[in-house]
């Protein structure tokens, strides 16, 4: 099957921002479960053995690490709201982040049936995801 390879050259972003872009959304929701799975964290036990570098505070890391994940979450969740205020949110997330058909996308998600619709407010979620991540 022939991969599709949008041209968004006359909004500033060659096929390898492209690539790089699409790539970065494919990661949330690696993410989201990854930040999920670092709320339930609890100190560590200290014993009176030595430590070698860097044990001081695992728990800020974590938490340091989580915040990470969730500025990167956030700034694909805002480039999807910002598309037509937020409409099209669940459809995006679902074709540019999980790799989703628009075929398949469930249909509630879609405010409309028109493929070109669609894709023209795929084409401004890239172009404002541009702006945002650099």
């Amino acid at each position: 099957m022939r991969t599709y390879h949008p041209d968004y050259t006359k909004y500033g972003i060659s096929r390898e921002r492209y690539n790089e872009l699409r790539a970065f959304c494919r990661q949330y929701p690696e993410w989201k479960s990854m930040a999920a799975s670092m709320l339930g964290v609890g100190a560590q036990n200290y014993s009176a053995q030595p430590h070698g570098t860097d044990v001081a505070d695992p728990v800020a890391r974590l938490v340091e690490k989580r915040e990470a994940l969730l500025r990167k979450v956030e700034i694909v969740e805002s480039a999807a709201r910002a598309v037509d205020e937020g409409r099209w949110f669940g459809a995006l997330i679902q074709n540019c982040c999980m790799g989703i058909a628009f075929e398949y996308i469930d249909p509630v998600l879609v405010p409309t049936s028109r493929r070109n619709e669609y894709y023209r407010r795929r084409r401004e979620f890239f172009v404002y995801l541009d702006s945002v991540y650099r």
